[in-house]
C-alpha cells in the first residue's frame, strides 16, 4: 500500500511541476504592460535646426527622453547607459555628442545630459551619457492613462 501512495504522489507532482510552465506563459501575457498610445511609428534620425529645441522624460520610465524638434514634432528616444528618470529629470540642458551644431541623430548616437545649464560640468557626477538605440515619434496630444506624469526634465516629477 505505501508503494501504491508514493507513486500517486510522485504522479501528482509530476503533473503540477508539467503545467507549472503553461501557466507561467499564460500569466506573462497578462502581465505584459500595455504599449503607450503616444509612441508612434519608429523612425530613423531626428534633425534639429541648430539645438534641441527642449527635452523631458517620462516618469517612471528608465531609459528614455522625449525630444523635440522644430515647433512641435516630440520624439521618444531609447537610451543605453545610466539614464534613469530619477537622474534625467534633475537635467537642466542636453546635447548631442559630436554634433555642436546640431544636426541630425541616429541609433548609435549619444545625447550627454547635464545637470548644470551651461553646460558640462566638471563633477562627473552630475552627468548622464546616454546611447540611442531607437527612436519613435511621439504624440504628446494622444490618449494615455499616464499623460499627466509626462514632466519637463528641469522639474520635480514627483
Amino acid at each position: 500500500m505505501a508503494v501504491l501512495n508514493r507513486g500517486l504522489v510522485f504522479g501528482a507532482l509530476a503533473s503540477i511541476i508539467l503545467a507549472a510552465p503553461a501557466f507561467a506563459g499564460d500569466q506573462k501575457k497578462t502581465d505584459q504592460a500595455k504599449p503607450d498610445p503616444r509612441q508612434g511609428a519608429e523612425v530613423d534620425s531626428i534633425c534639429f535646426g541648430r539645438n534641441i529645441n527642449d527635452f523631458s522624460t517620462i516618469k517612471g520610465v528608465d531609459n528614455a527622453a522625449l525630444l523635440r524638434a522644430n515647433v512641435n514634432d516630440w520624439y521618444k528616444v531609447d537610451l543605453i547607459g545610466a539614464c534613469y528618470s530619477s537622474r534625467l529629470r534633475f537635467a537642466q540642458s542636453v546635447a548631442i555628442e559630436s554634433h555642436p551644431a546640431g544636426g541630425c541623430v541616429s541609433n548609435g548616437d549619444y545625447l550627454i545630459f547635464s545637470n548644470s545649464a551651461f553646460g558640462r560640468p566638471s563633477n562627473s557626477a552630475d552627468v548622464s551619457r546616454c546611447a540611442i538605440s531607437r527612436i519613435y515619434k511621439w504624440d504628446r496630444d494622444a490618449a494615455g492613462d499616464d499623460k499627466a506624469d509626462e514632466k519637463p526634465a528641469d522639474k520635480d516629477a514627483d
